[in-house]
């Protein structure tokens, strides 16, 4: 249900268009840090953007709305400091090859602040949080990428590297709507494929280390490389990389290890972003299991 009662930002605050290389790419200014855009080349938008009614309310959070594009959460999923609401002014700070995004403290006590800056044709997505509470508070680093619904997700699971056929390496994880029967899921040697189609609520997520997740939109393939899981805590049992779709939006996302932030400390998660013209999921499932050397 949509709640009218929640402070919205004022409409006349438009997001600051930017070409990066061969990237289209939008920053909002009345709200986030978010990217509510992204297309290469010629190619088509392949960010979801949704309408205001497309949020989460919560007694703790009040207020969140999706819109779309790419934003930072912190994790485990606390409705008080996940949810916090983002529809305050950012300021977005722009170079030759980049930009910078940083809001102001939320109601969760968290600064949060994204870069993109060109690293020849990927684009390096960097995630700050800052604690700018008076208490510590142990966080995640969570970024997520909604895209337009119509595609295929590929979520790899495992390296292909047998390092030693007696020790299992690899997870699949599920959350507790997931349905392994639903028509839009199916399987590949290394990776799991999902449909981006309307449905029920439906996630998966792999680690600890499964190198990149893709999304293949129009002819077009968006790969997120993801950083390995290392010795710290992880949420999810270690599910680094996941995958969520329903009847708006599906979602590729990333998850860093948590830390302990005191006051005043940050912590920082960088994702690298890359997207290539692609004819079909046989050449995108190539591309998104591939490995640097391999």
């Amino acid at each position: 249900m949509k709640d009218v009662a929640a402070p919205r930002p004022d409409p006349d605050s438009r997001p600051i268009d930017l070409e990066i290389g061969p990237y289209r790419v939008a920053a909002a200014t009345a709200f986030g840090p978010r990217l509510v855009s992204l297309g290469y080349r010629h190619g088509p938008e392949l960010f979801a953007q949704l309408p205001d009614d497309v949020l989460i309310t919560h007694p703790d959070s009040g207020t969140y709305r999706f819109r779309g594009g790419h934003r930072l959460w912190a994790a485990p999923e606390v409705p008080a400091i996940t949810y916090a609401s983002d529809d305050h002014p950012c300021v977005v700070t722009t170079e030759t090859n980049g930009l910078a995004i940083t809001a102001p403290v939320d109601p969760a006590g968290l600064i949060k602040r994204v870069t993109v800056s060109l690293e020849g044709e990927r684009l390096v997505v960097d995630h700050h949080l800052t604690n700018a509470g008076f208490r510590p508070v142990t966080v995640a680093l969570w970024g997520i990428t909604q895209f337009r619904l119509g595609g295929v997700a590929l979520i790899p699971i495992g390296t292909g590297i047998v390092h030693d056929p007696f020790q299992a390496d690899s997870s699949l994880v599920i959350w507790p709507y997931t349905d392994l029967t639903d028509p839009r899921l199916s399987w590949r040697r290394q990776a799991a494929i999902v449909e981006g189609t309307p449905g029920p609520a439906f996630k998966v997520g792999s680690g600890p280390d499964p190198g990149r997740i893709g999304y293949l939109f129009d002819r077009h393939l968006f790969l997120k490389e993801v950083l390995p899981a290392g010795m710290g805590t992880y949420i999810d049992r270690g599910a680094v990389a996941q995958f969520y779709v329903e009847n708006s939006f599906c979602e590729l996302e990333s998850v860093g290890p948590a830390s302990a932030l005191d006051p005043g400390s940050s912590v920082s998660h960088r994702e690298i972003w890359e997207v290539t013209e692609c004819a079909d999921l046989a050449t995108a499932y190539d591309r998104v299991v591939r490995r640097a050397g391999a």
